[in-house]
């Protein structure tokens, strides 16, 4: 570019004014560039992927590789039908309510830009995950935070105060970053709230499976929850796939329709192979998600007492496989975060990236590791700690 005259104007629009890049994706470069063992971002082993599902997207890069139904592979959409009244409760019609997207963050995002007008208010429980904020931002809405850190609990005087002046309310449940599965009493107020403030819900449901909590219980099957809910999920954490990107959105018709005007326009369609995959994947029998459960339960409860043994103070989750820790010194939990990958090789998600106001005292870990990985990384957290 030497010798060209440079831009002479302000860059970026008013949507990406204010929007950093991703401290998550952030951590994992760092992690690679300090040959450290990344327990920032929720990445599965290859190992993990079911043999089956693997096999059947080999065999559909063969076969398959051009462009769906936008909305998605027919086969598929009638499989995440089926198997979601299964699991739900709830008949999602395939042809009208079933959108395959590209990955459950790619569901969210056309959610809000088809249903969040400028300026409407989005409620949403903090510490959340990082894209949402951008999300609503991108879509123009105004962010809502409650923050329920202390107590992990929702204050219905608090929410009901917050959707008084919004339209949508962006649920998260098993939660990231803290693991927390909303229980039956709150989405009994959440169902209340929704329906005395005329709220869209928006749900994210990614780690429905991996739960260890016996009072979960999906949004949709709380009172009339379903006729007003975006639910969002996929085969990412699931199946331990989340390089294929493939989501799963199920609305009733008329949210429906809305959400696949940007789907339609922003990414056409997921990739063909991988939707043909997720047939295959869908067809696993029952005792493969309890086997995802309990694998993930015992490295759970691994971490957790690796985590108190290297001095620091995690918070156990009832859901999806992250962990949030306290630790104990005065640094800012970015400075304690860039530390530890670069000292103790581990790296891990400063806990402020999960706020608006960016400020926190805890980093988040994942075990989404295999069993060795997870054992290494407690061992350089014990041998090199300086907290």
């Amino acid at each position: 570019m030497e010798g060209k005259r440079t831009l002479d104007r302000a860059i970026g629009s008013r949507r990406t004014r204010g929007v950093s890049e991703s401290v998550i994706r952030r951590m994992t470069r760092e992690a690679i560039a300090n040959d450290a063992i990344n327990l920032s971002q929720g990445i599965p082993d290859e190992d993990e992927t079911p043999p089956a599902v693997k096999a059947a997207a080999t065999e559909a890069i063969a076969a398959d590789s051009q462009y769906t139904i936008t909305w998605g592979l027919p086969e598929l959409r009638a499989a995440v039908s089926e198997r979601y009244e299964d699991w739900k409760g709830v008949r999602y019609d395939a042809d009208s309510e079933v959108t395959i997207t590209c990955g459950t963050s790619e569901g969210i995002m056309s959610t809000l830009l088809a249903l969040c007008d400028e300026g409407d208010g989005v409620v949403y429980f903090e510490p959340t995950y990082e894209s949402y904020i951008p999300a609503i931002r991108f879509a123009g809405g105004r962010p809502i935070p409650l923050d329920i850190t202390a107590g992990m609990e929702v204050d219905a005087d608090a929410l009901a105060d917050a959707a008084g002046g919004a339209s949508i309310l962006l649920l998260n449940t098993p939660q990231n970053p803290t693991g927390k599965v909303f229980s039956p009493a709150e989405l009994d107020v959440i169902a209340d709230v929704a329906a005395d403030e005329d709220l869209i819900v928006v749900t994210d449901e990614i780690y429905e499976h991996i739960v260890y909590d016996d009072a979960y219980r999906s949004p949709v099957e709380v009172g009339d929850l379903a006729s007003r809910t975006v639910v969002c999920t996929g085969m990412s954490k699931t199946y331990s796939v989340t390089g294929w990107r493939v989501g799963f959105v199920l609305a009733p018709e008329r949210l429906s329709a809305e959400l696949r005007k940007f789907h339609d326009y922003t990414s056409i369609c997921a990739p063909t192979p991988f939707q043909r995959a997720g047939v295959t994947a869908l067809s696993l029998p029952d005792d493969y998600y309890d086997g995802l459960r309990e694998t993930y339960e015992a490295r759970r409860d691994r971490t957790h007492e690796g985590l108190l043994d290297a001095g620091l103070d995690p918070v156990k989750p009832d859901g999806s496989y992250y962990m949030m820790a306290r630790y104990g010194t005065d640094e800012d939990d970015t400075e304690f975060a860039l530390r530890l990958v670069r000292e103790a090789g581990v790296a891990t998600v400063p806990g402020s990236s999960f706020y608006a106001d960016g400020e926190a005292d805890w980093v988040r870990f994942t075990f989404s590791r295999n069993e060795p990985t997870i054992e290494e990384a407690l061992s350089r957290l014990d041998e090199n700690r300086w907290w």
